[in-house]
């Protein structure tokens, strides 16, 4: 039998078991190795009321603070939902992860 990933789609290095986390979008429960984690920052009002709260705030400089959201999808639901995408057998041999939106080099 061919073996199609070298870490079988997991991160469990010289671990027994790994505790299950729930998918956000299917309720199904993975393990926290397996699954795929994003880690989402939201402002808690929406961008067409932040100027109107910011006109009446009694503080100059009051900065509104933000939700901090970490989802975990299973496989199936992280292709689904497109916030992962199949890659080709040579692309599965690149491990380095994508430059992530908003971070810019600091070299």
């Amino acid at each position: 039998m061919t073996k199609k990933r070298r870490n079988n789609g997991r991160n469990k290095t010289n671990r027994g078991h790994v505790k299950r986390v729930h998918c956000v979008f299917s309720g199904k429960l993975v393990a926290k190795d397996k699954a795929i984690t994003r880690y989402i920052v939201k402002n808690i009002i929406e961008s067409s009321a932040i100027r109107d709260i910011q006109d009446a705030c009694a503080l100059e400089y009051y900065t509104l603070p933000k939700l901090y959201f970490k989802n975990h999808y299973s496989v199936e639901a992280a292709i689904h939902k497109k916030i992962v995408r199949v890659r080709s057998r040579e692309g599965r041999k690149i491990r380095n992860s994508l430059p992530r939106k908003g971070i810019k080099n600091r070299l």
